[in-house]
């Protein structure tokens, strides 16, 4: 018998289905199916062979998701940047920086790009946790430091600062730079965040030497800013030789200033003061903060008390003593809720016998309003140091307001109408000598006055930095050239700065003239350079001075900041965040000024260079990689 005769794909069965093609073999019956993508033979029945293929569930299948899919360019952005995907790029980097800036978990950003997806019918909208936590890091971390290291570049005069904490085991070490721009103002930019393995003077100077190296700022820097220990200045005479600033001036074999925090020798004055004290008040607020914090039954007995008494119960605040405000406001409490306190402790039988010696004591109602009457005037004075914009200079003036205040007050024996009156109710009852309480009173103010007399002077260079107390124009009109040429001497002398006299003089006079309306001395010197500018008058001289006493920190305030920042995104959920990725993150929240979101996605849509680096991230960034919410790897 003959064999069959093989069938062939003809021209025919090509027009009659479109979507059959022809292989390129040897033969003229294998063909291919370009909806389901595959390959079958049609020798044995031809047009048969197709339809069979046809009804088979694999090819409907296929040809369902092609018919409801669309095209594949629908949901993959183009390989070349255009302007509907650099579009898209500026609205996944404005998320990106909204999730940094609300502290949102990455995780959270899976759900957010599908909601936008569906919502908004982006449909090529990706940027979901893998992809926000590149462009955090890779894309608006380092847009953020281009943007310091531009301001860098046009600074004459930078001061560093730096402190350390932990996180859980880890050290971590912030490296803080201060300058001053005549556009933008004040600048405190972060540099490095990483962590050492202690907290020595080498490693601390180390890091500092390397930051500075990395970003070419030997000869731009002036001053050295941190905590008041051993460890940084070698206490307050400064007469140790293992500390980090002698080191960092031995390291730049040159002169610069060593400025403390003035914020924590306040704070520490009135700790100090205090324990001449004849109650210890500090630990009677934490005794009573302990005794009702975690128990509800005591709680509800006390305010039964409070009820008898006709006094409104509030909680009982905490006091820590590395919280330099918290004090004052517990002292606050326990006053209002004094004679409910006293009832409750009186009635106890197993009480802590020093907070019943306390409540049986008639005078200690007096010394918790006295203590709290010299906490009010040192809390408003530790708020305006917190200030991070608040120059040494300024502070100077600052101090000397303070200790006059205090001065005054111990030489007039001030005290508020409700302590005299207290005071001579106890008087006539015979609770209280009011010459001994007026002993114990100077005291207090003595040891207060004596204590910030001392370390101010060793941490903000007093006497240097007098000659630079006119950049504040506290009092304009008593402003004088008399004023300014301490100034010239004091920076020629000690950091080799050499000035035109005759061209300051000149910009002296010019400046003398001008009016503004604004609040801080930042302001008004940013109001005097926008004039002149605008007049093409040259202020170059005047800038330098003004340049270098702005770069002087007040305070610490700025790296205390790093460390709340740092607290409030490297949660508890969020603990396998890896450091580089917290580093990113502060980046971006500190030296971009915390602009709001819509600000930025307004600046960052005309920064087409950004938006096509944003564009290449949208196109290499991998969905293969384990987002760090997820891994368990090490912190560091």
């Amino acid at each position: 018998m003959a064999p069959k005769r093989l069938c062939s794909f003809t021209d025919k069965l090509q027009n009659e289905f479109p979507f059959i093609k022809k292989v390129k073999t040897d033969n003229n019956f294998d063909v291919q199916c370009t909806v389901y993508l595959s390959t079958f033979s049609v020798s044995h029945g031809g047009k048969t062979d197709i339809t069979y293929h046809m009804k088979s569930n694999k090819h409907k299948i296929a040809q369902k998701a092609a018919l409801t899919s669309g095209k594949v360019n629908n949901f993959f952005t183009p390989l070349k940047a255009n302007d509907e995907s650099l579009k898209l790029a500026a609205k996944e980097i404005t998320l990106a920086f909204h999730t940094v800036m609300h502290n949102h978990s990455f995780n959270s950003m899976t759900c957010t790009a599908d909601l936008i997806r569906l919502l908004f019918n982006e449909k090529k909208f990706t940027c979901a946790k893998t992809k926000t936590r590149d462009l955090i890091v890779n894309i608006l971390a380092p847009f953020a430091m281009e943007n310091t290291i531009e301001g860098l570049k046009k600074a004459n005069y930078i001061s560093v600062l730096v402190d350390a904490s932990n996180h859980k085991s880890v050290k971590l070490v912030p490296v803080i730079v201060r300058y001053f721009n005549p556009k933008n103002g004040i600048k405190n930019d972060i540099l490095d965040f990483s962590s050492l393995p202690g907290e020595t003077a080498e490693l601390i100077h180390n890091k500092i030497v390397s930051v500075l190296k990395k970003f070419e700022l030997e000869e731009k820097i002036i001053s050295f800013s941190g905590d008041n220990t051993n460890t940084n200045f070698g206490g307050i005479a400064r007469k140790g030789k293992n500390n980090v600033f002698l080191k960092l001036k031995n390291t730049l074999k040159r002169n610069i200033l060593g400025l403390g925090c003035c914020a924590h020798v306040i704070h520490n004055s009135i700790q100090y003061a205090a324990d001449s004290l004849p109650i210890d008040i500090e630990i009677i607020v934490c005794k009573i903060f302990g005794y009702f914090h975690i128990y509800t039954v005591r709680v509800e007995t006390l305010k039964e008390f409070c009820s008898f008494v006709d006094v409104q119960y509030k909680e009982i605040l905490a006091h820590s003593k590395t919280r330099w405000l918290s004090l004052y406001p517990a002292i606050e409490r326990i006053i209002e809720m004094f004679s409910a306190l006293k009832s409750y402790f009186l009635s106890q039988n197993n009480c802590p016998n020093i907070l019943k010696t306390f409540f049986k004591n008639e005078t200690s109602i007096l010394w918790l309003n006295f203590l709290q009457s010299q906490l009010k005037t040192i809390n408003i004075y530790i708020k305006i140091i917190e200030n991070q914009k608040l120059c040494a200079v300024e502070l100077i003036l600052i101090m000397e307001k303070l200790t006059t205040k205090l001065k005054n007050k111990k030489d007039d024996f001030f005290l508020p109408s409700d302590i005299e009156a207290l005071l001579v109710h106890l008087e006539e009852s015979g609770e209280i000598i009011k010459s001994e309480f007026k002993e114990t009173c100077t005291k207090f103010y003595d040891l207060c006055i004596n204590y910030i007399t001392d370390w101010t002077a060793s941490n903000q260079h007093i006497p240097e930095l007098n000659s630079l107390t006119w950049v504040c124009l506290s009092n304009k009109d008593e402003i004088n050239w008399s004023n300014i040429k301490p100034s010239i001497s004091f920076l020629k002398l000690n950091f080799n700065i050499t000035l035109n006299e005759e061209e300051l003089y000149e910009q002296f006079l010019r400046n003398k003239t001008d009016e503004w309306q604004c609040k801080t001395s930042e302001e008004k010197w940013l109001s005097i350079f926008k004039s002149f500018k605008e007049n093409n008058i040259d202020y170059s001289m005047l800038l330098k001075i003004v340049e270098f006493a702005f770069a002087l920190p007040g305070s610490n305030a700025a790296v205390e900041r790093i460390f709340s920042l740092m607290n409030s995104c490297w949660t508890k959920s969020r603990g396998n965040l890896c450091i580089n990725t917290v580093e990113a993150t502060l980046v971006i929240k500190t030296n971009l000024e915390n602009k709001p979101c819509q600000q930025f996605y307004e600046d960052i849509s005309k920064n087409k260079d950004l938006l096509i680096r944003v564009h290449k991230t949208a196109k290499y960034s991998t969905t293969n990689q384990k987002s760090e919410t997820e891994a368990s790897g090490s912190q560091t």
